[in-house]
């Protein structure tokens, strides 16, 4: 099934998370984060406020802080960085 995401000129989003590898410890029983890291792209969205709403679900956690009484926004675990990246169509003619 085809679709237009977008016409001439428009702009797209997509989503650069960048995250911590991670490996399996036998001693502990659980994965852990090493130095490295990997950089994944979601996308393209045609709206600023749909590629938002992906940044958030990929890369933070929010939840209600008893002791404040606020809403605390963290970056998820293993999470470096979660960046929107834009860029303008260009369309052109193929053989």
């Amino acid at each position: 099934m085809a679709r237009q995401m977008v016409g001439d000129d428009d702009e797209v989003f997509r989503i650069r998370l960048v995250e911590k590898e991670r490996e399996w410890d036998d001693e502990l029983r659980r994965w852990v984060d090493t130095d490295e890291t990997r950089t994944r792209f979601f996308g393209p969205y045609n709206s600023i406020g749909a590629a938002r709403g992906q940044r958030t679900s990929l890369g933070y956690v929010d939840y209600w802080d008893p002791e404040t009484e606020e809403k605390v926004r963290m970056m998820r675990s293993g999470v470096v960085s979660c960046r929107i990246q834009k860029a303008h169509t260009t369309w052109e003619d193929v053989n």
